[in-house]
């Protein structure tokens, strides 16, 4: 069972690592609203 853990794991890690590498994110429309979000606070600040 541990064995297939890692598998699972190494599979999924190697998933992941492909998509970025060829150029697509799972979480890009996190980072556009975060980096949108934070060029309107930026004069904004104590």
């Amino acid at each position: 069972m541990i064995k297939a853990n890692w598998l699972v794991g190494l599979l999924a890690l190697a998933l992941f690592s492909s998509a970025q590498y060829q150029g697509w994110s799972l979480f890009g429309h996190e980072n556009t609203a975060q980096s949108a979000r934070m060029s309107g606070a930026r004069g904004y600040h104590k």
